[in-house]
């Protein structure tokens, strides 16, 4: 009776255990880093990290990653990542082939490219870098080519993840380690066929916004997880409201706790717990 009690002691501090992540969150953190606790976002997604979900932030402090550091973000990104979590610096591309129409210039060189993915690592210490506006057609290829082996060279050991948006042409995927070639609204990642055109999908991730309810996140993080999804992010902003990124979701919690999964080792030794209480139990009722 004594090994019993220990056995389930240990299987009780197990459970209570951090949690592993079966899927990556990647989030676009297009929100200051207020001074105020309060009000001050990276707080909640240096609490996610804590809980051992894997959760990679996007910084973006102007459209890029401005004209000089930010303090408020250097203490933002420094928390957060010795919480356990990942940061990479927002990058805009232009498509590869001038096509940005709402920047100014509207035009970008692989060199301005670089040189902003430069600033992040010497002003922030990132992990990586989120290329935006990112083209899907074999054209641009040539463009991407230049700027992924300029930060492999560079950074050998950052995370590159790209956002095309939609799934883009063969060649893209050996240019980054994830792409997030889904982003849209909730109807469109439900009713539209990128889950079943799906290739290489652990290096695949999606954004999903206007996802209003905690029951449709869920659904989406269960279908995410079906498919073998390297990286998700379900938001209930709003195209509606302008930006969609501007807040992390009502549901933040309980998206976390979506992409938890108990460790391998703890689930084993829970059912082995419960496996002997049921002998136990028996053993006594004969």
């Amino acid at each position: 009776m004594k090994r019993l009690k220990t056995l389930l002691a240990t299987v009780a501090l197990g459970s209570a255990a951090p949690f592993a992540s079966a899927i990556e969150i990647i989030v676009p953190a297009y929100f200051y880093p207020s001074w105020m606790p309060s009000q001050n976002e990276w707080h909640q997604l240096s609490w996610a990290a804590q809980q051992g979900v894997q959760v990679t932030a996007i910084m973006n402090p102007g459209n890029g990653p401005g004209t000089a550091s930010n303090s408020d973000y250097v203490a933002s990104v420094n928390e957060f990542r010795a919480a356990g979590g990942k940061v990479i610096g927002y990058v805009y591309t232009c498509y590869g082939v001038n096509h940005c129409t709402s920047e100014v210039p509207p035009t970008r060189s692989t060199g301005e490219v670089l040189a902003d993915a430069q600033k992040y690592a010497g002003w922030y210490g990132v992990d990586g870098v989120f290329l935006d506006e990112m083209a899907t057609q074999s054209s641009a290829l040539p463009f991407y080519q230049t700027v992924s082996n300029g930060l492999r060279a560079a950074h050998p050991d950052w995370q590159i993840v790209g956002n095309p948006g939609v799934t883009p042409t063969a060649g893209y995927t050996v240019l980054a380690n994830t792409l997030m070639s889904f982003e849209g609204s909730y109807t469109d990642f439900i009713g539209g066929s990128f889950l079943s055109g799906l290739t290489n999908a652990a290096s695949t991730g999606a954004i999903v916004h206007s996802v209003a309810t905690v029951a449709q996140m869920q659904q989406v993080m269960g279908l995410a997880r079906q498919y073998g999804l390297g990286a998700i992010y379900v938001t209930d902003g709003t195209m509606a409201s302008g930006n969609p990124y501007l807040h992390l979701p009502s549901y933040w919690a309980a998206e976390v706790a979506a992409a938890a999964v108990p460790e391998p080792a703890q689930a084993a030794l829970l059912v082995a717990g419960l496996g002997v209480l049921a002998l136990s139990r028996r053993r006594r009722s004969v």
